[in-house]
């Protein structure tokens, strides 16, 4: 296996990752929480920036890694600065995208 697929797998798993763990907090409710339109809209939110990173982590695993490193890494920028996503989910999107311009870059 070249280091290009190699570094391109790692990418893609913590982008997965990322999704994931965006996922279930956009799915969780607390026991106290009103559903109001603000809240249904902040998890649409978060479920499409998953969605797009997820994406973005399929491209990179696919073989196109600049395009997927681009879109994870301005995805995971986005994230982080949103209130209602996490530090470490938001990171680990932005490392995706940086392996993913890795993997573009790497030798053959």
């Amino acid at each position: 296996m070249s280091e290009k697929r190699i570094l391109a797998l790692l990418g893609f798993l913590l982008g997965l990752l990322s999704a994931v763990l965006i996922f279930v907090g956009a799915l969780g409710i607390g026991g106290n929480q009103t559903v109001d339109l603000a809240l249904v809209v902040e998890r649409l939110v978060e479920i499409v920036l998953a969605v797009v990173i997820l994406l973005g982590s399929l491209l990179i695993y696919r073989g196109k890694s600049s395009s997927g490193g681009l879109v994870n890494l301005v995805v995971g920028l986005v994230a982080l600065f949103l209130p209602g996503i996490g530090d470490t989910e938001a990171v680990l999107a932005i490392v995706s995208g940086i392996l993913g311009f890795v993997a573009s870059e790497s030798v053959r």
